[in-house]
């Protein structure tokens, strides 16, 4: 089944609402907006009369066997909005054959206008009062969530050992895992927190790009597709991991401390989670976004969803094992030169890696036709004239022509000086060094294997960002 027009949708959700109501509504405007494979969401503005548009949004799941998930969005929803937490209302929904006027699973919502954008958020003056707020609002919000009844919200799956549960979510990116993420994963198992006081249910997505924001503070909370029921520090650690800080130099997605979080938390939920326990949540976001980088990227080499975007978050992974190692105290931030700075002077353009065929095909050498092209991607001819959207994934394309241009110049060196530390520690390739580290063939805290690890890592991330050695991480 394809994608329903937006316009057939909108006018059937408008006649459904103007039967509840007993008044008459017409669609102004419908349109589809960007979405996962799965689902299909919909923004509308209906009218009553000569009366203000009211803008609505629609989820549905078109080619779905079941309700898609829907059903249990919806009661997740309700629950949240009985337990105080800022939500869109839901004014209609769908599930079953009785009563669904789209014949597939939907909600309809009611449109919460704000800001997601992280970047806008953490930079626009507008949001000045609102980032003054932004911490303790979360501290507050969370332990709203983490009170809601779950008898309103039966059979959400449950988080039972975080270790095990990784495996469980990405079985195939956990057992391929590179090195940095392996030592934390081990250093996770061997050093649990102390229980919280209960389970609870866990947003399981709670970061700025989730959260609804105006001039004011947090208006919604938004993307619940991954609720589940664990512990509740689960969220708290997420909402602090470093990639959700956006470069920002404090801790709680860049506008406060933990000890402000804690603290908010702690007046509403009645109890304060130990800033140690926090610091390990912190740590196992950090592993699971980087085996999350591994899924996306899955997706376009498996060709789920064919991406720039996609391929290119799974190099990102190696700033997830940075931060690993950074929280297991291995290295600290500092500026590295970036290769593409450093390759001047005649013959630097072919660079190392290049290989003896840049004599044979002459020049330009590959590496100046890659910089060629990225200085095209990136230049404001191009830029001026996209759309927001293109304009977002040709800046992508640029990224990933700059990563294939650092690999040619630095990969030969790079990949010669690790074969010679695996080597030493009796090991074929990186895969093997990840089993070995995973089953304790080698020992994790010995400083030769550590420091072999410290090397391929920082070898990856030299290629992938090198700006990002130097990003803050309190």
């Amino acid at each position: 089944m394809g994608v329903p027009e937006a316009d057939g949708v909108a006018a059937t959700i408008a006649s459904r609402l103007a039967g509840r109501r007993g008044t008459s509504l017409s669609v102004e405007s419908a349109r589809l907006l960007p979405a996962g494979a799965s689902r299909a969401t919909y923004a509308a503005a209906l009218v009553e009369g000569s009366g203000p548009a009211e803008p609505i949004i629609i989820r549905a799941v078109p080619a779905a066997t079941d309700d898609g998930g829907l059903r249990a969005e919806a009661q997740v929803l309700r629950a949240a909005a009985d337990a105080g937490v800022p939500v869109p209302e839901i004014l209609d929904a769908g599930f079953d054959d009785e009563g669904n006027v789209l014949g597939f699973p939907y909600l309809a919502m009611t449109f919460i206008d704000g800001e997601s954008i992280p970047r806008r958020i953490l930079r626009n003056d507008v949001h000045a009062a609102a980032r003054a707020r932004f911490v303790a609002q979360c501290g507050e919000i969370l332990a709203r969530i983490h009170r809601i009844d779950v008898s309103q919200t039966p059979g959400l799956g449950e988080l039972g050992d975080p270790i095990a549960g990784l495996r469980e979510l990405f079985p195939r990116e956990f057992d391929a895992m590179p090195a940095g993420l392996v030592l934390a994963t081990r250093w996770l198992a061997d050093n649990p927190p102390e229980p919280s006081p209960r389970q609870c249910l866990v947003h399981g997505d709670f970061r700025l790009g989730n959260l609804l924001m105006d001039a004011e503070g947090i208006v919604a909370v938004l993307d619940w597709e991954l609720v589940h029921l664990g512990d509740p520090i689960e969220d708290l650690g997420w909402l602090c991991a470093k990639a959700w800080r956006f470069g920002g130099s404090t801790p709680v997605a860049g506008m406060g401390g933990r000890d402000e979080l804690l603290d908010a938390y702690a007046r509403e939920a009645g109890w304060r989670p130990t800033e140690q326990a926090l610091r390990w949540w912190e740590l196992y976001a950090t592993v699971k976004w980087g085996l999350i980088c591994a899924v996306q990227a899955a997706r376009h080499l498996d060709g789920v969803e064919r991406s720039v975007e996609l391929a290119a978050i799974g190099r990102r992974s190696a700033e997830q094992e940075f931060d690993a190692l950074l929280d297991l105290g291995l290295v600290t931030p500092a500026a590295v030169p970036d290769p593409l700075t450093e390759a001047t002077g005649a013959g630097a353009g072919a660079g190392a890696g290049a290989g003896a065929n840049e004599d044979l095909y002459g020049s330009p050498s590959s590496v100046e036709l890659l910089e060629a092209l990225a200085e095209f991607l990136w230049s404001d001819a191009v830029q001026a004239d996209l759309s927001p959207q293109v304009r977002f994934h040709t800046r992508v394309a640029g990224n990933v022509v700059d990563v294939v241009r650092r690999q040619i110049l630095v990969g030969a060196a790079h990949a010669e000086a690790s074969a010679q530390r695996l080597s030493a520690l009796g090991i074929a390739d990186h895969r093997a060094l990840g089993e070995a580290l995973r089953s304790g063939a080698l020992d994790g805290t010995d400083e030769e294997v550590r420091d072999a690890v410290v090397a391929d890592v920082r070898a990856r991330l030299l290629v992938a960002n090198p700006k990002y050695f130097a990003v803050p991480h309190p």
